[in-house]
């Protein structure tokens, strides 16, 4: 390369091509954090409770694990601004993690205990009660984050 090549070279932007990535990052760690705890849930259940257990597995993660999960991790996708104004189908996905939640757990094991003779519905409550603790973290995450910006300025 001679001296002029290797100057017009050096003064070309460099490739971001791992900014992009890194910008990426925050969306796919809550992702993932949220599926593990999600998939956490399940294992939990299929592997390590009995019909005994039922009650306390309810309480423990339909009632607090994956509430506050889906709270928290909304409130950082609002606060954090990720995905930008698509962030608000996080409402419906949290939505449909938490109604799956429940319908891969004692749905499905009591379809299986009757042999699948009656097959169960998921209930459309689930759905709507994952979405609006959704809603509430996106919300308040939102609030958060334009306040942080606007003492920024």
């Amino acid at each position: 390369m001679s001296e002029r090549e290797e100057e017009r070279h050096s003064m070309e932007p460099p490739n971001n091509s791992a900014d992009t990535g890194s910008r990426r990052r925050p969306e796919v760690i809550l992702s993932a954090v949220y599926l593990g705890i999600w998939t956490f849930a399940l294992l939990v259940f299929w592997c390590f409770t009995d019909s005994s257990d039922a009650m306390g597995f309810s309480l423990v993660f339909l009632w607090v694990v994956l509430p506050v999960a889906t709270f928290v991790v909304s409130l950082l996708i609002g606060k954090n601004d990720l995905w930008g104004r698509h962030k608000w189908w996080a409402v419906l996905v949290f939505g449909l993690m938490y109604l799956l939640a429940e319908y891969a757990t004692f749905g499905l094991a009591y379809m299986i205990a009757g042999s699948f003779a009656r097959l169960s519905a998921p209930r459309p409550g689930m759905l709507l009660a994952g979405g609006l603790i959704s809603a509430l973290g996106l919300g308040i995450g939102s609030l958060l984050g334009r306040g942080r910006a606007k003492q920024e300025r």
